[in-house]
């Protein structure tokens, strides 16, 4: 069977190259794909100029855009910022996908949702943001979708892997400084190796999947959960972790308790689930830390 051309492999368009997910992304594009990684140098998405240079030349037929202010506590301090580069380069990004005939793969968050539900979110039950980050990615799911037909909005949560700022990142290293940390206790989630999502996000990528699904490795954590079993494959068994209250660490945002989300649509959709959080954060440490 003949190669195909160049002009035959889809080319796609991953906004927010830079960042921990995008960087993911560019690494693990499957061969048939033409991937092309855009961040700040090459336009403000926020500005509608400044999207169009971004997108317009490079004439994708996909765009997964992970470009987004992503600081909880920022977004909270500057609601009017995150608003624009979260709502608002979204809307700008969508109405050129709609415009160029592309696809679009729009990455939210858990924040979504408020947390009280008590059991995991599916992607039918109601929104009602805490915090200004969530109420920016809410908006900018609303905006893309207002904007075109073929969109995944893929709501994920407490991501971590190479390339970037997080937490487990952190945690270790101070373990490894300080030899003792404390971590909250009562906020449950599924952490989410980035490398995992990205290889998963390809394949919905690349699908006809449309609508909203939620997407991370399987299992509940909290944070403390999370920084022990990094720990312990840091070889820091020693390492104390204290577990304290959310009162206990004090922070401008308002974060939702339990915003742990069902991943059963995705399953349905004929992918493979996510593997265990378990499993992955111990590669994560192992291979990169």
């Amino acid at each position: 069977m003949p190669c195909p051309t160049s002009e035959q492999r889809p080319k796609v368009v991953i906004t927010g190259a830079a960042g921990m997910l995008g960087s993911a992304l560019l690494a693990l594009a499957p061969a048939p794909v033409r991937v092309v990684g855009v961040d700040l140098a090459e336009g403000d998405l926020s500005d509608p100029e400044g999207a169009r240079r971004a997108l317009a030349p490079r004439r994708p037929q996909v765009v997964i855009h992970c470009a987004a202010f992503t600081d909880v506590d920022g977004c909270t301090r500057d609601p009017e910022r995150a608003f624009l580069h979260n709502a608002t380069a979204t809307g700008n990004v969508a109405r050129l996908c709609a415009q160029l005939g592309a696809r679009l793969v729009m990455i939210s968050t858990d924040y979504v949702f408020d947390g009280t539900k008590g059991s995991p979110y599916t992607e039918q039950d109601p929104t009602n943001p805490l915090n200004a980050y969530g109420d920016s990615k809410l908006a900018a799911e609303r905006l893309a979708a207002e904007e075109l037909g073929d969109l995944l909005i893929v709501r994920t949560q407490w991501l971590y892997g190479p390339g970037g700022r997080n937490f487990v990142a952190s945690i270790v290293s101070r373990a490894r400084e300080e030899g003792r940390v404390r971590v909250v206790a009562d906020q449950w989630g599924s952490p989410t190796y980035t490398r995992d999502l990205a290889a998963a996000l390809w394949q919905g990528a690349l699908s006809q999947a449309h609508g909203i699904v939620h997407l991370t490795n399987q299992g509940v954590a909290t944070w403390a959960d999370l920084a022990e079993r990094a720990l312990a494959a840091a070889g820091l068994e020693t390492a104390t972790v204290e577990r304290i209250s959310s009162a206990d660490w004090p922070t401008p945002t308002k974060r939702p308790r339990y915003s742990v989300l069902d991943n059963s649509r995705w399953a349905r959709l004929g992918f493979t689930p996510l593997r265990p959080w378990t499993e992955a954060v111990e590669e994560y440490v192992k291979t990169f830390l």
